[in-house]
């Protein structure tokens, strides 16, 4: 009988598998009794279900199963959150949205500007920026020079609706740094010369400044990064309210890598919503901080431990402090003075990025092995976004980096060092949707990939361009074929390079995967010459589980009515599940309907007779074949570090039960045949006496 890996067994009685998320999650009692202390009456979208005493129950960090318990924690969905919360929560996202979007018409279009940059305290640090030279530069052409300063309290907005306050808002609002504007717009600015003498009013007109086509592209980058961690942060409050996803969204829709720049401009005709801005700014500024350090001291079980309590009862202290701070550093628009208060409020920023990290490193020392892994996700999410946010922003806003070395990065390197902070929301957003993460390593390389190719490309580009823009006009490439036929052609050409560069990468440092595949690869022939369908279960099993260092393992075969567990194996001990049925375990069995390794939710496949912990099954690999006594499904845990199997490994675990159902057909065609002789002997020997017993 012909053996068609490809196909898988028809399961005509299985119920349909729904797909339908999980509304709880089950803990072990130890950490139930915990939760119980806490004051839960000021969670927000949870729910608490009745909890039965402590009883049995297995360790925790080595994942026992005796005793398991039933109740659990649920989270509330979307219709289950109040009307005020569901409110809230699209405001706040409709707003960071609306501060962010606007900056695509930057993408296509330009903005105007002044051409002066100051810091906060008024001095004026840059006249040509973002123009290429002086002579375009409407700043430069007044006669404006580098060190001097803006007077401040001639011009304060005291009265808002005056030209002066228009004129300090244009330069002011939203922090220092270089600012952009509409075009023809004119203001007034009292500027105190450096080299002394009395105070001066210069008028300016705004002068449009065209992006190059790497800010162009880096724009765009940060505006569509910004916008996807915001929808991200929004979709996990929606669908797992908690404290620890509220405070995450707080962080993330202030501080994410998308840029304001044509949001202000359209603010700059209102003087009153500008100050409006800047005092929305300053309470977002300390909810952002107080959100992210709360995320820290909750994740993963939204819970926070008894010696960390004291650090969350402090958070209201450390929101109403930082928010404070953003409002002195906006008080330049009323005559003080405030660089030394935003370069304090960027170093606090540090300081706080530090304390999470610390927190962070700290809380993993005592979490079971699955969410050390996801904690890594979260650990180094913040290691690589936050960081350079605070540094970009420092660069931005701020006049220190050129204080100290005399430089400042152009807004190509700052618009990069924006972009970095979207992974720390795509990472925490993963630990916290999924129970089970591959290894950080796996996207991290990736990234990294990317990364490098993206520059090695994008260097390059940039180079092409500026050259083509010194040809004259009349034979100069219009800048539509930029956008509509280089960029796509360049970026098809980035997804070649990228997946063939993660190949020779994988090949290159992850020898230890390949050396497993090598091993499994030995295992195919001992499969074949196997003399029972037992000793294929275990040859399956071992080999799988001991090569990739998975928690657990076992194999069901079809027995009929049932898929049948003949076998104790790792993680399996004889007094759980021997037998899954067609209806009360469908998402197990659910791999042979779609022909493929699928993912186990243990909150989806609530069963008292399974492994918990660390050994819960976590994927449902299909054994296929024609030979209904062949075919089954093959049950593994995740590795024992606790990280999730990856793809590469679930390809793997898929060829092995390929193999694995080609032994099975062996042995039972060999068993067949016995049978078949069996019947042979019997038949001829009732045959040699029948005339006998006719007579």
């Amino acid at each position: 009988m012909a053996l068609l890996p490809g196909k898988a067994i028809p399961v005509s009685a299985f119920p349909p598998f729904n797909g339908t998320p999980a509304k709880h999650l089950r803990l072990d009692a130890d950490i139930e009794q915990q939760l119980l202390t806490e004051e839960n009456s000021t969670r927000i979208g949870l729910s608490w279900d009745a909890l039965p005493p402590n009883g049995a129950h297995g360790d925790p960090i080595k994942g026992g199963h005796a005793g398991k318990m039933s109740s659990r924690i649920e989270f509330r969905e979307a219709g289950d959150l109040s009307l005020l919360a569901r409110l809230l929560l699209c405001l706040l996202t409709l707003w960071a949205l609306t501060m962010i979007v606007p900056g695509l018409q930057r993408v296509f279009d330009s903005l105007s500007s002044f051409g002066l940059s100051t810091d906060n305290d008024g001095i004026v640090t840059d006249v040509i920026t973002p123009f290429k030279s002086a002579a375009e530069s409407p700043a430069a052409v007044a006669g404006i020079q580098p060190g001097d300063r803006l007077d401040l309290k001639a011009m304060n907005c005291t009265l808002l609706e005056t030209r002066r306050c228009a004129g300090l808002d244009a330069i002011l609002g939203g922090l220092g740094g270089a600012q952009f504007t509409l075009a023809h717009n004119r203001i007034s600015l009292t500027i105190d010369p450096a080299a002394g003498g009395p105070a001066r009013v210069v008028d300016l007109t705004s002068a449009r400044a065209p992006l190059t086509l790497p800010e162009r592209l880096v724009l765009f980058a940060d505006t569509a990064m910004g916008c996807i961690v915001v929808v991200i942060a929004f979709w996990l409050v929606w669908t797992r309210p908690c404290w620890m996803t509220w405070g995450l969204f707080l962080y993330v829709i202030w501080i994410n890598p998308g840029q304001s720049d044509t949001y202000y401009a359209l603010l700059q005709r209102f003087p009153v919503a500008v100050v409006a801005q800047e005092v929305a700014e300053a309470l977002a500024q300390g909810a952002a901080f107080a959100g992210l350090v709360l995320f820290a001291l909750r994740f993963p079980e939204d819970r926070t431990e008894p010696r960390w309590r004291w650090a969350q009862s402090m958070l209201p202290l450390l929101a109403v402090g930082l928010a404070v701070l953003g409002l002195l550093s906006f008080s330049n628009l009323v005559g003080r003075p405030t660089e030394t208060i935003s370069e304090i409020g960027f170093l606090m920023g540090y300081v706080i990025d530090a304390a999470v990290l610390l927190i962070l490193f700290e809380r993993r020392r005592h979490l079971p092995p699955y969410d050390d892994q996801r904690m890594r996700w979260v650990i180094w999410g913040c290691i690589i976004g936050l960081p350079t946010f605070i540094f970009a922003e420092l660069c931005q806003s701020s006049d220190l980096l050129r204080q100290v070395w005399g430089i400042a990065p152009s807004q190509v390197i700052i618009g990069l060092l924006y972009l970095p902070n979207g992974v720390l929301a795509y990472f925490a957003s993963q630990a916290v949707w999924q129970r089970r993460v591959v290894s950080v390593a796996i996207p991290l390389r990736h990234g990294t990939i990317l990364a490098a190719l993206s520059m090695a490309m994008g260097v390059p580009i940039f180079l092409l361009h500026e050259k083509l823009s010194l040809l004259p006009e009349h034979v100069r490439m219009p800048g539509w074929v930029w956008f509509l036929v280089i960029v796509p052609v360049m970026l098809l050409l980035l997804d070649r390079l990228h997946e063939t560069s993660v190949e020779l990468v994988d090949r290159a440092f992850n020898r230890n995967f390949h050396s497993a595949r090598r091993r499994l690869e030995s295992v195919r022939d001992a499969m074949l010459r196997a003399a029972s369908l037992t000793e294929i279960d275990r040859l399956f099993v071992e080999s799988a589980v001991n090569t990739l260092g998975l928690a657990s393992g076992a194999v069901f075969r079809n027995d009929g009515a049932v898929f049948r567990r003949s076998q104790e194996t790792r993680g399996w001990t004889p007094e759980m599940k021997k037998d899954l049925e067609p209806e009360s375990d469908a998402i197990a069995l659910r791999s042979l309907r779609v022909g493929a390794p699928v993912r186990v939710i243990e909150v989806d496949w609530d069963s008292p007779d399974l492994p918990a912990g660390l050994e819960a099954p976590c994927l449902s690999v299909p054994i296929r074949s024609e030979v209904p006594e062949a075919t089954g499904v093959a049950l593994f845990g995740p590795h024992n570090t606790g990280n999730d199997v990856n793809a590469d490994e679930r390809e793997m675990l898929n060829v092995l039960a390929e193999w694995a159902a080609g032994g099975y057909e062996r042995v039972i065609i060999r068993m067949l045949r016995q049978q078949v002789e069996q019947l042979k002997g019997q038949l001829a020997a009732t045959q040699s006496q029948a005339p006998a017993s006719g007579y």
